[in-house]
């Protein structure tokens, strides 16, 4: 499919998908042979991922004859609540803005900022205590920091975080699940400079930036 064809249907299916009651969001991405590879949806509280998915591939097919699987489908859900200040433009990129760690009496807790567009957004965890422990919370209180921002719970699930050596230097190292109608694994690296806990943060925003910027809301 040429260049221009293949814009032009991914401009057409996130038309289409716009128009599905409950999608607050979309972007499609295409694939090598410019057809549809995978359609992300940002959709509202009051409905079901299974619904949304259902109705998505329904729409696409009937309106543009686009045949999908439920699995090319990516649904995320934003969190009931108060209207609030939209995101930053799609594709921008979280930044890692700070962290604290604390231990109280038998447990610690971590809490990370990221930075978009001038405002702050905060996660938070907490587990036992031990240095061992320590990645696997900030890592845990980053990826909250960013589904504060996205405004949707239960987007990404942390499967590891932990530091590592290689060569001469320690490199912090994140693997993150993004939860969907089939889960997909995603991977983020950052070098340790001066606190390994802030790397381990990086590590973790490293790995979800890319679907951030598609789960953004415009």
């Amino acid at each position: 499919m040429e260049g221009r064809e293949a814009h032009s249907l991914a401009r057409d299916v996130e038309a289409v998908v716009r128009r599905v009651p409950g999608v607050s969001a979309t972007r499609v991405e295409l694939g090598d042979d410019g057809r549809v590879d995978q359609i992300h949806v940002l959709g509202t509280s009051d409905r079901s991922v299974r619904s949304l998915v259902s109705q998505v591939i329904a729409a696409v097919g009937a309106e543009l004859g686009v045949v999908l699987e439920p699995s090319q489908v990516r649904v995320a859900l934003s969190r009931p609540g108060p209207a609030q200040a939209g995101p930053a433009p799609a594709r921008a990129r979280v930044k890692f803005s700070g962290l604290t760690v604390a231990t109280l009496r038998d447990a610690q807790e971590a809490k990370v900022r990221i930075e978009q567009d001038g405002l702050t957004y905060e996660g938070a965890a907490s587990g036992p205590t031990g240095a061992s422990q320590v990645p696997g919370i900030v890592g845990l209180a980053a990826l909250r920091a960013v589904e504060t921002y996205l405004r949707c719970n239960g987007v990404f699930q942390l499967k590891a975080a932990a530091l590592s050596s290689l060569g001469s230097h320690e490199v912090a190292v994140a693997l993150v699940a993004w939860v969907g109608p089939e889960e997909e694994l995603l991977s983020g690296t950052a070098i340790v400079r001066d606190d390994p806990r802030e790397a381990v943060a990086r590590a973790v925003l490293d790995a979800v930036n890319r679907p951030v910027s598609w789960l953004e809301t415009p």
